[in-house]
């Protein structure tokens, strides 16, 4: 192949790279809009005990009842504390809120962006009240008590719990199909993160395949909040065969997802690191996208926005942080079994060397350092020093149900698939989707014992 020839393959491949990366770009900074609109409200936050004795609120018509009510947001980047100042809070009511905030586990380092918080001081200057609104669902609330003394509570707003059975055929791949639906990209990500483990969701689907999720869906005012639990979820595909799933919950040690023989659908290894985006490269031979000479890629490459996080697929211990020539910024971690996996091209690492990390643990986020033509992040497996084919790693499940647990589990399993025919069922046609039945609401999650 001559030189101008060359030239030329390398221009087309940026040239399709760039543009399949602009697209992704748009995409996920219209989901990065959407959620400093409406912060996401995580499956852990339905789990909070709700407070019953307190209904919180701010004075109505704060100046006739002699009080100043200050108004703030939280900025990229911005401290707490430095938040409340810049909303004109006086330093030592910052300071008491803060004091009174830590006393109900407030977590102030996960404070977002967009988040919003509200004061209302009397004329003496101390504090009436004060509530910081976590999310559309929690909110966290500094009050006096009836004896005048300040308290902190935690009030999560009631919501109303419909079961739904979310049901479609993959035609160009499983996120597109469910995105299709009007369902949110949560949604994917929590079905990877369950059957993820023995499905490939970039390489395995094939037009045709078909899924199932019985998922809880959380409504306020008829309107929907975010995802609960997902109940049940089954994949039927060509490559794939039948991966069924059920949540249980034996007691405190075992609980999770188990397929129908009680094996445990979590496994030592994870099939990708990161959200399901669009891979570039496989492992094996190929011309390379910058020399153009045909050489052996070691590993497989994820297109996706710079600052995508990466997790680590099983658990481990960091080996190594830092620049590693055309890997660029790269993490490898060493897993049981003589197994290291590598993680290149990072704009950011979130581990250091000799760190414990657990399985699916954020370890940095996606960039395009060293070697790179646009952001993705190039993975990696090496098996006693040998590069490795993903597919060949051995990957044995995690502990199984007990024996003295399979009862309960059989019997939990017919009452879960009990309700597939009875619940709403928003079902994929290919152009549309269209919800079926007119069960209106279902909050009782069936027994798991």
């Amino acid at each position: 192949m001559s030189i101008r020839q060359r030239i030329h393959l390398l221009r087309r491949d940026k040239a399709i790279l760039f543009s399949s990366v602009l697209l992704l770009v748009f995409v996920f900074a219209g989901a990065r809009y959407m959620l400093l609109e409406s912060p996401e409200v995580t499956d852990a936050a339905l789990h909070e005990p709700e407070v019953t004795d307190f209904i919180p609120a701010l004075t109505v018509d704060p100046e006739q009842h002699g009080l100043e009510e200050l108004h703030g947001v939280i900025s990229p980047q911005q401290p707490f504390v430095t938040a409340l100042l810049s909303a004109d809070i006086p330093h030592n009511l910052a300071d008491t809120i803060r004091r009174h905030l830590e006393a109900v586990a407030f977590n102030f380092r996960h404070c977002l962006p967009g988040q919003r918080f509200a004061a209302q001081i009397d004329t003496a200057g101390d504090l009436h009240v004060f509530r910081y609104e976590l999310d559309r669902l929690r909110s966290y609330w500094v009050f006096r008590e009836q004896g005048g003394e300040l308290s902190a509570r935690v009030w999560q707003t009631p919501v109303e719990t419909e079961l739904q059975s979310i049901e479609g055929q993959v035609v160009t791949s499983v996120y597109n199909t469910l995105v299709g639906m009007g369902e949110k990209v949560q949604l994917v990500a929590d079905i990877v993160d369950i059957l993820g483990y023995d499905i490939d969701f970039i390489f395995d689907p094939r037009v045709g395949d078909s899924f199932r999720i019985l998922v809880e869906k959380k409504m306020l005012d008829g309107e929907f909040i975010c995802y609960g639990r997902i109940l049940a979820a089954s994949y039927d595909g060509e490559l794939t065969g039948s991966v069924r799933g059920y949540w249980f919950e034996a007691d405190s040690s075992e609980q999770g997802y188990f397929a129908p023989d009680g094996e445990n659908l979590r496994k030592a290894f994870m099939r990708s690191p990161l959200s399901i985006l669009r891979v570039t490269s496989g492992f094996g031979m190929r011309t390379h996208p910058i020399s153009g000479q045909r050489k052996m890629h070691t590993g497989i490459d994820y297109a996706a926005p710079t600052g995508t996080p990466v997790w680590t697929v099983g658990s481990g211990t960091v080996i190594f942080t830092g620049w590693k020539g055309g890997y660029g910024k790269t993490v490898e971690i060493k897993h049981p079994g003589g197994v290291v996996t590598r993680y290149g091209h990072l704009s950011r690492i979130n581990v250091r060397k000799g760190q414990g990390v657990r399985q699916r643990q954020t370890i940095g986020a996606v960039g395009s350092t060293g070697y790179s033509t646009g952001p993705h992040l190039h993975f990696e497996y090496l098996v006693n020093g040998v590069f490795t084919q993903p597919r060949k790693i051995k990957n044995p499940s995690l502990k199984r149900l007990s024996a003295q647990h399979m009862d309960a589990y059989e019997a939990h399993m017919k009452s879960v698939d009990s309700l597939w025919t009875v619940v709403p069922r928003v079902r994929d046609t290919r152009s549309r989707f269209r919800v079926v039945a007119s069960a209106s609401s279902l909050a009782a999650r069936p027994a798991s014992s």
